[in-house]
This record gives structure tokens, C-alpha cells and sequence, in this order.
């Protein structure tokens, strides 16, 4: 990738090198990719045995949409901009996202709980006091939860984990309402909200790249990337929700309005909770501002406190889904698999029971992850180091070690590898589509080649050039 410090490269208003021939032919090829993904997307219909669905098939178009997506990057990422490029960028994206809209989701259910979720909240019940097992038996709803059932047209039938609450957070129950008032249970209605927030996380790019003086073509990274395209646009997924929120804060923290910053991630917090992890990185500066930071941490605690308080009033038990995904939840993932096996051996060694190893696993990605947001937030080395890296770094290694490393987990690093791209975290984009043989594999009986073979397969990689990029970074005397 082009060196930062080439300030002809990346000024925004450098236009000399028109349209060349690998980026037109590479978003001509992820076009057609996508709109082969939409012409196989009605096998993958809930109704057809998952043996018979092409799995195979779609794993190698995403690979190769992967092995594209990332051609296409080390070329334009290297040629200054031109109007013909940018316009070229912006449409093959918009093409990617029109295919996947109107297809099927593929492999894919969650936008189910979205949409039950989002007629639960306009009926004015709170959406976290029933799973849908409760609601499809009757067991102790109100009669107009009962009636809703009858009307989804079979959404509450096909939620996944029907025995557990909603997890998703308060603010995002709101854009499901949103989405219900507009056009009840209506996919392609969840599609659009959702694209209505991508579109301002791309402004919000162009914004933040012209702000750091970097090249209009490094949205491309957000903009082409064929994981987000399919994980979003196909399945359905609302993590893109958060995006614009997360921007907004790094884009107020960058300008020293932290207190605004606070409120802007205190709302993605409301959205998905990952941004909860970039707390500390927008406070430090207020550490010499006692007042300031005073006022940053009653934002946290006001806000969030009241924005759950219908989680809270729900009660917290094993049925409630934040506390079945903190427990228990676990797919597709591989440091954690090396943790488990790290507390079985110590538990042993201290004469403890080893199935105690799942949570001893769990509280051990909890304290490397908050020394991991200690070091980046407090030490000298990461003293001067941009915002955007920070984020970038803390997000990545919430990622990593998490003991569900889903795709769409993955597209939460993307806006931020705008700013601040690095191959090894961009590598994901050709591995991650890895997961979904999980679908081929399991029915045949063999998911231990999934979690035994396929899981390293996608993450080793990444993990050696990330060393590979630690290794270099320590002989330059500037971090990453």
C-alpha cells in the first residue's frame, strides 16, 4: 500500500490518472459475481434440505470475490483519483448492494428476531419480556402478542434459539419498529433502512478521508468489500447500524469535542455494543479535565442506564439473551479454542472441575481485553498514534479473541480500515466466506473437520502477518 507519508497520493483534490483497466475489469468481475449470487440465492430457501443447497458454490464465489476485492485494492489504493474512478467506485458498490437486496438470504436467519422484534415494540410490549417460545405456547403472553404471531405469515416460527429473549439493544429495537411501521414484517423494507445508514457511513468516509488528507479511492475498502455486501444486504444483519455513530465520535473526538464524541458512541453503544469498547480511547484526552470527564462518564451512565432500563425490568435470567450470549454463545472461533484448552489444563493442575473451563475461558478474554484497551489507551508507545489506528487496533483484538468471530463481527473493523488500512485485517475478506462450510460439512456428520481443520484455515493467516506487520512496525520509530 502507498506509503502515508506521500502527501501527492493522498490528497483528495490530486486528479490526474483516469479509469485504469484492473479496476474497471475487478468491479465489472464483482458485479458479476454479486449477480450470480442473486440468480443462486432461491436455493438456499428455507424449505429445500440444506444438503441440497450449493454451499459449495457460494463459499468459492466469495472466495473469489475476496481474492478480487483485494487485487482491486493494492492497485487503486497506489493511483491517484480521478472523477471517472470515484464515480466508478461509488456505482459498482451501489450494483453489489441493488443484487443482494432483492435476493434471498442465504444461510442466513436473524433478520427474523429483527422483524418479530420491531412488531413487538409497536405493540407497545416490551420486546425483551418473551421469546417466541413463550409467544408460539402461550404460556402467560398478552393476547396481542398471540395475534401477531398469527399475523408474521411465519416469522416467529423460524426465529432461531426461540427459547431466548432478544439480545439486540434498545435503540436498534427502535429502527425494528421503524422498520414495522413502515411495512410490517417486510425484508426488503429492513434492506433499506440499512442502506439509508450505509450511505451516511460512506459521507462520513469522505468526510474523515479529506480530513486526514487520504485518497477518495480508500473507500473502496468499505464500499467494495464483498463480506459486508453479502452480510449485510443479503442476510440482513443490523451491525452497519452502528457505523455512522462510531464515525461521528472519532470524527468529534479528532476536533477535541469529546463530550459530544461520548454521546455519539453512547448511541452506537444503544445500536450493537461493541463501540462500548472505544470509551476509553475518547475520555483519555479528559484526564486533565476533571469536570469535562465528569461530565463524559454521567453521559455513560444516564444515558445507557436508562436506555436498558426495559432490559432490566425484563428480568436477567438464562432465558435473557445477553445473558445466554455471554455464557454460552461460541462459533467459529480459534484463540478462545486455545484458551479453553489453557484453563482445562490449569483447572486441572488446581485440582478444580475442568468443565469450569468455558467461563474460566471467558473471564480470560475479558482481562486480555481490557489490558489490551489499558495499553493502547495509557502506554507512550500508542501515545501519539492516531485515533483511528487505536480504535482500529482495539476493535481487531476484540475480534479476535472472541469467542464468536461471525463475518459480519468482522465488518465492524471496515470504516475504520478507511483510515488506517492493513493488509493482515483486511485478509479476513477472502478467508472469513470459510465459515459457511460449516453448512456443508455439518449435515454430512463431519463438523469436526469445521472446527478442527476450517476454523485455522481462516484465522492462522491473519495472525502470522499481523505479526509479520508487529515484527516490522518495531524497527520504525513510529508504532504501526
Amino acid at each position: 500500500m502507498t506509503n502515508p507519508e506521500d502527501k501527492q497520493a493522498f490528497n483528495p483534490e490530486y486528479r490526474s490518472s483516469p479509469l485504469n483497466v484492473i479496476t474497471l475489469l475487478s468491479g465489472a468481475i464483482l458485479i458479476g459475481l454479486f449477480a450470480l449470487l442473486w440468480f443462486i440465492s432461491p436455493e438456499f430457501s428455507l424449505e429445500i434440505p440444506l444438503m441440497e443447497r450449493p454451499v459449495l458454490v457460494l463459499v468459492s464465489i466469495l472466495v473469489i470475490a475476496g481474492a478480487v476485492y483485494l487485487l482491486a485494492l493494492r492497485n487503486a489504493l497506489n493511483t491517484p483519483l480521478s472523477q471517472s474512478y470515484l464515480l466508478w467506485i461509488i456505482a459498482v458498490g451501489i450494483v453489489m448492494r441493488v443484487f443482494m437486496i432483492v435476493s434471498v438470504p442465504i444461510l442466513e436467519d436473524d433478520y427474523f428476531r429483527y422483524l418479530w422484534d420491531g412488531a413487538v415494540t409497536v405493540s407497545g410490549t416490551n420486546p425483551y419480556s418473551y421469546s417466541p417460545e413463550n409467544v408460539l405456547g402461550n404460556n402467560g403472553v398478552p393476547e396481542k402478542l398471540t395475534e401477531l404471531a398469527s399475523e408474521s405469515g411465519g416469522i416467529i416460527e423460524n426465529i432461531n434459539n426461540p427459547g431466548v429473549r432478544t439480545i439486540y439493544p434498545p435503540i436498534a429495537q427502535a429502527v425494528f419498529a421503524l422498520s414495522y411501521l413502515i411495512d410490517p414484517f417486510n425484508l426488503i423494507t429492513w434492506k433499506i433502512i440499512l442502506l439509508a445508514f450505509d450511505f451516511i457511513t460512506l459521507t462520513l468516509l469522505f468526510y474523515a478521508l479529506r480530513a486526514k488528507k487520504l485518497p477518495y479511492s480508500y473507500l473502496m475498502i468499505y464500499w467494495w468489500n464483498p463480506l459486508l455486501v453479502k452480510e449485510i444486504f443479503n442476510s440482513g444483519h443490523l451491525d452497519v447500524l452502528a457505523f455512522p455513530f462510531v464515525l461521528g465520535g472519532l470524527i468529534l473526538a479528532s476536533r477535541n469535542q469529546q463530550i459530544r464524541s461520548t454521546l455519539s458512541i453512547v448511541v452506537g453503544i444503544g445500536l450493537k455494543l461493541w463501540p462500548a469498547f472505544l470509551l476509553p480511547v475518547i475520555l483519555r484526552p479528559l484526564l486533565s479535565q476533571p469536570r469535562k470527564l465528569a461530565a463524559g462518564v454521567l453521559i455513560i451512565v444516564i444515558i445507557l442506564g436508562g436506555l436498558f432500563v426495559p432490559l432490566y425490568m425484563s428480568g436477567l435470567d438464562q432465558s435473557s439473551g445477553f445473558i445466554a450470549y455471554g455464557e454460552s454463545w461460541q462459533n467459529n472461533d480459534s484463540i478462545f479454542r486455545g484458551l479453553i484448552l489453557i484453563s482445562e489444563v490449569t483447572l486441572d493442575a488446581l485440582g478444580y472441575k475442568t468443565f469450569h473451563k468455558y467461563a474460566f475461558a471467558r473471564v480470560l478474554v475479558a482481562s486480555l481485553i481490557t489490558l489490551w484497551i489499558i495499553f493502547i489507551t495509557f502506554s507512550n508507545r500508542y501515545r501519539d498514534v492516531d485515533l483511528y489506528k487505536k480504535s482500529l487496533f482495539i476493535i481487531a483484538f476484540v475480534f479476535l479473541v472472541s469467542p464468536t468471530q461471525f463475518p459480519w463481527y468482522y465488518t465492524w473493523l471496515l470504516p475504520l480500515l478507511v483510515v488506517a488500512p492493513r493488509f493482515s485485517l483486511l485478509l479476513p475478506t477472502l478467508l472469513l466466506p470459510l465459515y459457511y462450510l460449516r453448512y456443508y460439512l455439518e449435515p454430512m456428520g463431519r463438523i469436526d473437520v469445521f472446527t478442527d481443520v476450517v476454523v485455522w484455515i481462516e484465522f492462522v493467516p491473519v495472525w502470522i502477518l499481523i505479526l509479520i506487520e508487529w515484527r516490522k512496525s518495531r524497527v520504525s520509530t513510529h508504532p504501526y
